[in-house]
């Protein structure tokens, strides 16, 4: 009887081990982050403790350029969703940028302030420029783009800039349809200021 009974034991442990090996492992499901952005290619992302992260988005970068210096307000200053927030130089041209969001400057991006090129190589990452408290940030989301909607404009946005080098298509774009890094060296002064105006918003 003991015989027997070791006999299902040991049958039921092996079965129990079988069912383990078969069981498919979980796939950690990849997490998704909902950012915001300014019709003058900033954009936002809201933080768990309430703050936002804000920076330009990658077709702004690539306009600009190769960053070399990136000038952000003072800690606790008040940057206002709209108006001019920060700058970004490439070369000899400095691009005044609006602030997504209306706030108070809590922190600065030091890593971006040692190393301009996170912008660029890192838009949404490491190449974050403030950390702002907002204010009634609700409300402020209204005058922003997300997710299809975001990118259907980001894609107006591209045909708009495609029709301005409409008689010269390949200096804007390479293979696979990227954007041109450094686009703005191949623009005269004056067709930079035009491409600024309208799409950073400059004055």
């Amino acid at each position: 009887m003991s015989l027997i009974l070791a006999l299902v034991v040991a049958t039921i442990i092996i079965l129990i081990r079988m069912i383990q090996k078969e069981k498919p492992k979980e796939v950690a499901k990849p997490v998704l982050v909902k950012r915001y952005v300014h019709p003058g290619h900033g954009w936002l992302r809201l933080t768990q403790d309430g703050d936002v992260l804000v920076g330009l988005d990658d077709f702004g970068q690539s306009l600009v350029g190769s960053i070399d210096e990136v000038r952000l307000p003072r800690l606790l200053c008040r940057v206002r969703q709209g108006e001019v927030g920060w700058t970004v130089r490439h070369g000899q041209r400095s691009v005044p940028l609006r602030s997504p969001v209306t706030g108070w400057v809590i922190e600065k991006n030091e890593m971006v302030l040692n190393n301009p090129s996170l912008v660029n190589s890192s838009p949404y990452g490491d190449g974050w420029l403030l950390r702002v408290r907002p204010s009634k940030v609700n409300l402020q989301l209204h005058n922003l783009f997300t997710g299809k909607v975001a990118s259907k404009w980001q894609d107006a946005e591209r045909s708009e800039l495609a029709s301005f080098f409409s008689g010269t298509p390949a200096l804007m774009y390479q293979e696979g349809g990227v954007l041109l890094q450094n686009l703005a060296d191949k623009c005269s002064d004056d067709e930079w200021r035009t491409i600024a105006r309208r799409f950073f918003q400059t004055d």
